[in-house]
């Protein structure tokens, strides 16, 4: 009973957990270089160590961030990387002042940013009123109610809890920094992780501490100096003013920690909105770009991916809604710029695709950014197509079961068909609320998830196809009925279709939550009631057509009902192998050979090489099947 269930799951947590543990472990390392980089200067001054028990934790988390860095697979540790982290460990080791102990820690946070790809701000304002709530809640038993590392609890803790009120300590600390401790804690300390909270509630968090040491004078003339710079080019983004520290900052900016004051304590200024994900998009455009013209590839891809998977993928159904044609050619360029990057086109060619996607993705950014939201209409029309869309495709496969096992008089058996799809709503909410407390889910690890269940659910569904198929001839047909459909369904049979159920609802779910909030975040007043409306919409949608399928296609003779059902469960087996070669193209697993061929979304066609030879294979057998047949048809 359960081996088949067990391999479902598992073809599920394989293809998504080493990608989630890869970038939870570099987030641990991450959060690791910035506690040596600020708390260091505590532990030694002068070249003398002047507080052991400090110095013991730098010397050992030094060593633990090496054997972390080693352990990096995916993509394996750079050389610069392992050099500079190499470097960290003989600084410490050899008391080294501060200050290089604190600009060696940013490079290398740098590094693991860049190279990783780490989401490193938040998705909407900081609210710093609801961070002091939550520190007074969370932190001020052994912070102190105002900060200061007084809280009753704080006597006898070694080491002390941190005083966030330390000018010193303040200047070489980032907010990503502080997002990191809060998520994980510090190994060793009485500073625990505070996971439970959702990432909304730990950036709010950081915000209100990373503001606590802010001199009131610093603040008023960084805003002058926000007023002269923002809208340029080179003005703080929202991942500069989480990465870097007030310290980096005055490097990077004239009068830039008095900038990052301003910003810290009015960060609305900054996120005037919940970022858009068309600007992550650009930021990771450029980024990859640059890495290109350095000559580091494999960076440039990654980047190109994460731009699509992480930004404007998750905008394509809201665009579509409002210019369909320029979505279309948006989507088609990024793949193209993509597969340019990762064949190592020459640079001209790839600077032409770059300047023009920019072009494309700034019209995408005004044109989702009229009356700063989505209309009522628009939103209402993209909410019910994301569950259209990704619903009908597993309705129908659901509906193919359901009417086979009420047609062969097995409604005993609908229960097995009810565990695989409740099953799958489950999982899919646990994985939302895991991704939202506990792990950053990426657009690649969604990506991969996607993919595998859908070449796993069309290898099934081509299984399934042909068994039916079979029954459509007559010796098959009354081999069926003379074998009973009770022999045909045994309990491994009823489990496999409670996995076959299960694997491709699930495919659908979680990538639905994800456009939901895209879509929640660019609709406000009454275009958040029309997102309301369309899920209803197209809820209603489904159940009805679910009900007039099931309820018409029974009353089909028997052999006639297996030759359609076979037919339509073959058909969605050559849309769902194109859906997932697609779908690992997207996460950058399998290459993807671009070629001149239209693109039929609805049926899986897509202009892929890959993708269009796994789906004439199908096709094949399709007709094979179908002469197969007619070959064993009676003579009249």
């Amino acid at each position: 009973m359960a081996r088949s269930i067990f391999l479902f799951f598992t073809v599920i947590f394989l293809s998504v957990f080493p990608i989630v543990s890869q970038a939870t472990e570099v987030n641990r390392l991450l959060q690791l270089v910035d506690y040596v980089g600020v708390d260091y200067q505590k532990s030694v001054s002068a070249g003398k160590v002047t507080n052991a028990g400090e110095y013991a934790e730098m010397v050992e988390f030094s060593a633990t961030i090496g054997m972390l860095t080693q352990e990096l697979t995916d993509p394996p540790a750079p050389a610069i990387l392992t050099q500079q982290v190499g470097r960290l460990k003989q600084l410490v080791e050899a008391k080294a002042p501060a200050d290089q102990v604190a600009t060696l820690g940013n490079n290398i946070r740098a590094i693991l940013i860049k190279t990783y790809g780490l989401a490193t701000a938040p998705d909407h304002v900081p609210d710093i009123p609801h961070g002091r709530q939550l520190y007074q809640a969370n932190c001020s038993a052994c912070h102190g109610a105002q900060g200061f590392g007084d809280g009753p609890l704080a006597r006898g803790l070694e080491p002390q809890p941190t005083n966030f009120h330390d000018v010193v300590r303040y200047g070489k600390r980032s907010l990503f920094g502080l997002f990191n401790t809060i998520t994980y804690g510090v190994e060793g300390t009485a500073m625990s992780g505070f996971a439970a909270l959702t990432k909304r509630e730990r950036w709010d968090l950081a915000a209100y501490i990373g503001q606590l040491a802010v001199p009131a004078d610093a603040a008023q003339r960084g805003k002058a100096i926000w007023q002269q710079i923002k809208g340029h080019p080179d003005a703080v983004t929202p991942g500069s003013f989480t990465t870097l520290s007030p310290d980096d900052a005055a490097r990077a900016w004239p009068g830039g920690r008095d900038l990052m004051a301003y910003l810290r304590q009015v960060p609305g200024a900054l996120f005037t909105a919940a970022p858009s994900p068309v600007t992550y998009a650009l930021e990771k455009l450029r980024a990859s770009y640059d890495a290109y013209r350095q000559g580091q590839g494999k960076l440039a891809y990654r980047d190109a991916v994460t731009s699509y998977l992480e930004g404007f993928e998750l905008v394509e159904v809201n665009l579509a809604a409002l210019d369909p044609a320029l979505k279309s050619v948006t989507e088609k360029a990024m793949a193209r710029y993509r597969n340019s990057i990762r064949k190592g086109d020459a640079l001209p060619g790839i600077t032409s695709q770059y300047q023009g996607l920019l072009s494309l993705l700034q019209q995408a950014q005004s044109r989702l950014e009229e009356k700063s939201s989505l209309t009522p209409t628009a939103a209402f029309v993209a909410s019910a197509i994301i569950l259209l869309r990704e619903g009908l495709e597993a309705l129908l496969v659901l509906i193919a079961l359901s009417a086979f096992l009420i047609k062969t008089g097995r409604r005993d058996a609908m229960p097995y068909l009810h565990y695989g799809w409740i099953s799958a709503l489950v999982l899919g909410g646990i994985t939302w609320f895991v991704s939202e407390r506990i792990l950053q889910i990426s657009g690649a690890t969604r990506e991969v998830t996607e993919g595998v269940a859908a070449l796993v659910a069309s290898a099934t569904l081509l299984f399934v196809g042909f068994w039916l198929h079979n029954k459509t001839t007559a010796a098959g047909w009354q081999k069926f009925i003379q074998g009973s459909v009770q022999s045909a369904l045994k309990g491994g049979t009823l489990w496999g279709l409670a996995g076959l159920s299960f694997i491709t609802v699930y495919r659908e779910v979680f990538e639905t939550i994800l456009f939901y909030q895209a879509l929640w975040a660019q609709a406000d007043g009454h275009s958040a009631n029309a997102v309301i409306a369309g899920f209803v919409a197209g809820s209603l949608t489904l159940v009805a057509s679910a009900w007039l399928a099931i309820k018409y296609s029974v009353r089909l003779p028997l052999q006639q009902f297996f030759g359609a059902t076979g037919v339509l469960l073959l058909i969605l087996s050559f849309v769902f192998a194109g859906k997932g070669v697609a779908a690992l193209q997207e996460a950058g697993k399998i290459p993807q050979t671009l070629i001149q061929f239209p693109a039929i979304d609805w049926l899986g066609i897509f202009p892929s090489s890959e993708g269009l030879l796994l789906q004439s294979v199908i096709v094949i057998i399709a007709v094979w099947l179908y002469f197969k047949g007619r070959h064993n048809l009676p003579e009249k």
